[in-house]
């Protein structure tokens, strides 16, 4: 009997362990966390509740931002390609990586390629700035690109208006 009651707890057991593990990963994938409150006289069952209010990856980003990245981002590209094809000729070879923040990559060049990496780098702060983002921000907005399935595809959206 001891056998029984002993198979049947770790069974319950497991069982809970596997169905909070489904759970959590469904909630996470949707942007829900669960919130557990501890609140006196009130059964264990509903100890736990789901909240929208906290979402597991927070949207860091107004629609407005979302916007101004897109024209932003659209228009750097745009000029990147331009200055790639422009060091491009003058190399006779394809540039090396040239990141704007790291001056290591833009002092080993060579100064007429250093010229125009300065001036793209100038001209794509320009660009950012009249749409209303800062650099910093705009890098932010970089990473959430890069990371963020949603925010990825609301980019794509605007680029497609922007496009047409």
């Amino acid at each position: 009997m001891l056998n029984v009651n002993l198979n049947l707890t770790i069974g319950r057991t497991y069982i809970r362990l596997l169905s909070s593990s489904v759970l959590a990963v469904i909630g996470l994938t949707v942007g829900l966390v669960p919130e557990i409150e501890a609140h006196p006289n009130v059964d264990r069952a509903s100890m736990l509740t789901v909240s929208r209010s906290q979402l597991a990856y927070a949207q860091e980003f107004t629609p407005e931002e979302t916007e101004n990245y897109a024209r932003a981002g659209y228009q750097v590209e745009l000029l990147r390609r331009q200055v790639y094809q422009e060091i491009k000729s003058s190399m006779k070879q394809p540039p090396p990586e040239i990141v704007c923040d790291r001056q290591e990559t833009l002092d080993s060049l060579p100064p007429e390629i250093r010229e125009i990496a300065n001036r793209y780098c100038d001209r794509s702060r320009e660009i950012v700035q009249q749409n209303n983002l800062t650099v910093d921000r705009f890098n932010e907005l970089k990473t959430y690109y890069d990371r963020q399935q949603a925010f990825y595809q609301q980019v794509q959206n605007i680029l497609l208006k922007l496009q047409n």
